[in-house]
């Protein structure tokens, strides 16, 4: 009977559905932490720039191609801050659904507070200068809060079940904004 019951117990635990892991992949390791701890064991992440790289220099592998072709949501700094590694990157991926406008691509930016956004025509004569404002906009402590409920957003439109986990994990229910924003 021990032994009827232990089969059961086995089979049931074989047979039970598991559920995928949401592929997400990001072009910042800051962003793919932030996913991490939105979505808990319900995400798989991998950041194409890691903390110690420069990310206006990202050299693009061949291994990224196979990451962003298994994504299911792609995490992007935007503002142009992957312009010159990503877009062939996603071309070849031939994975529409992180393609901008795409139902798994997720400019990060999107609601955020940007400094520095040129008031003037930029042209190259003015030397490294960001056209759509200060692409570190991360760095902020309430941008990070808005990241992450974009982020917990986004994960329950890709995945439903998990959606009640995600904004309890970003913390929706507790960082209403702190501060009036600068103008």
């Amino acid at each position: 009977m021990k032994n009827a019951l232990a089969a059961l117990v086995l089979f049931a635990g074989l047979a039970a559905p598991a559920f995928a892991k949401v592929q997400v992949v990001s072009t910042l390791q800051d962003f793919a932490s932030i996913a991490e701890a939105v979505g808990g064991d319900r995400v798989e992440t991998f950041a194409l720039a890691k903390g110690y790289q420069d990310p206006h220099f990202v050299d693009a592998k061949p291994s990224f191609i196979l990451k962003l072709s298994r994504a299911d949501l792609l995490i992007v700094a935007g503002l142009e801050l992957e312009i010159g590694y990503l877009p062939p990157l996603l071309d070849q991926s031939r994975n529409d659904k992180i393609h901008a406008n795409g139902p798994g691509y997720l400019d990060a930016s999107i609601g955020c507070e940007i400094l520095q956004r040129p008031t003037t025509q930029v042209t190259r004569a003015m030397g490294d200068v960001h056209p759509y404002g200060n692409p570190h906009y991360w760095t902020d402590p309430d941008n990070g809060r808005v990241i992450a409920r974009a982020i917990a957003a986004k994960l329950g439109e890709l995945d439903p079940a998990g959606k009640a986990a995600y904004e309890r994990r970003s913390g929706t229910r507790r960082w209403p904004p702190t501060r009036e924003r600068r103008s």
